[in-house]
């Protein structure tokens, strides 16, 4: 199996955890990248990998807390909203970008929500929890080759 697509969740994953919950209003606490997690976006960039967010924020929202925490949009072929507090459904990305299942990662800090039903799909996870602090680039890569 290669991965081909990589689906990254964004609060609590690439944005670090603090900033978890979707809120409208401004600015309440700074936000601040995850550790490693630039780096680990550009590694899959260099392998011509497909990354996608797969988020349950609203899409004006997610765009603003990329840019502030220094990600660009680019490093994503697309931007996808998933249904909030539901676990997500890997089913459109899989069949928007005609992949198998075998061949999607998908990294998320909540394993309910953002993994559970992607390992029961056939994806592949990577759980990056709240008290790791960090992504690491070893563990992505060791999945990638």
């Amino acid at each position: 199996m290669t991965i081909q697509l990589v689906c990254w969740d964004v609060h609590g994953t690439l944005i670090a955890p603090h900033n978890d919950e979707v809120r409208d209003d401004v600015d309440s606490e700074p936000l601040r990248l995850r550790d490693g997690a630039l780096e680990c976006l550009a590694y899959l960039r260099s392998k011509d990998i497909t990354q996608v967010t797969c988020s349950d924020s609203d899409l004006g929202n997610l765009k603003r807390d990329l840019k502030k925490v220094g990600i660009e949009t680019g490093f994503f072929n697309d931007l996808f909203q998933m249904p909030p507090h539901q676990p997500k459904d890997f089913t459109y990305i899989k069949e928007e970008y005609g992949k198998e299942f075998g061949d999607i990662l998908v990294i998320g800090d909540n394993y309910g929500i953002d993994l559970k039903l992607a390992a029961q799909q056939g994806c592949r996870t990577l759980h990056v929890p709240e008290s790791s602090g960090r992504i690491k680039l070893e563990g992505l890569m060791r999945i990638i080759e």
